[in-house]
């Protein structure tokens, strides 16, 4: 096994992905930084003043099954083994209710927030199982946990994200694979600045707590659930959201 750690963080380059990212290259990982917006993400890494190969930025749309396996077939070529994936790249769309929605709307859907995630699991878990060692923490959504009318399409993908995390868990531990999922809440992300006028009053009013999460508390969950004492937790759901759901 390989003394140096290496971590992939699928949709690293902003918000709770890039938190976990900072966190995680803490703990000593090298930060493999896959997404989109790479001008940003080598923005980010030159201003973090860390030697260049421990941050290291790859692009990738996650909608492709043929772009997803070429970008780990990349990482192989400098990574003796991938110790961990982190999947939080996701899209939230348009507030729409059924009557309204496209057919077009709901398999983007689909396509990013949810075969996104099989595309990446399945190669990840290929490459884990040869190791016969890894961790994967997926991110679904409070969404997934309670109906959230007019985000139908979302909560039903992160639903699916769920139960492919703790169906997974459970086809993989036979190879020391441990598969956790991250249910955030409403958390302070760009990702909220589509939001509908109101809508976020409407939230704080609803959560105990009276206030938004911050990406540094989601990543220091991602930061326990990769670390060695988090060693027994597999197939399990985690929602940091204040107590907006319980």
């Amino acid at each position: 096994m390989s003394a140096r750690k290496n971590a992939l963080i699928i949709g690293g380059g902003s918000g709770m992905g890039r938190a976990a990212s900072e966190a995680l290259l803490q703990q000593g990982y090298f930060i493999h930084v896959a997404d989109l917006d790479t001008d940003a993400c080598r923005a980010w890494a030159a201003s973090l003043g860390v030697d260049e190969e421990r941050v290291r930025v790859f692009h990738v749309d996650i909608a492709s099954s043929a772009l997803v396996a070429d970008l780990f077939s990349e990482l192989r070529k400098n990574c003796e083994q991938l110790d961990l994936m982190v999947h939080a790249a996701a899209i939230l769309g348009n507030t729409a209710f059924i009557e309204d929605l496209d057919d077009d709307a709901w398999h983007q859907m689909m396509r990013i927030n949810l075969d996104g995630v099989f595309f990446c699991c399945r190669e990840a878990v290929r490459w884990m199982k040869a190791c016969r060692s890894g961790r994967i923490i997926l991110f679904s959504s409070v969404a997934s946990l309670t109906p959230t009318p007019g985000a139908l399409p979302y909560s039903t993908a992160k639903g699916g994200v769920n139960m492919l995390g703790k169906t997974l868990a459970k086809e993989v531990a036979r190879y020391n694979i441990q598969v956790n999922i991250i249910a955030p809440g409403y958390i302070e992300t760009p990702m909220l600045d589509n939001m509908p006028e109101g809508f976020l009053d409407h939230i704080l009013k609803k959560t105990p707590q009276g206030r938004l999460g911050t990406p540094k508390e989601v990543a220091a969950l991602v930061s326990y659930l990769a670390s060695d004492e988090a060693g027994f937790f597999t197939g399990q759901v985690f929602s940091p959201n204040g107590g907006l759901v319980i």
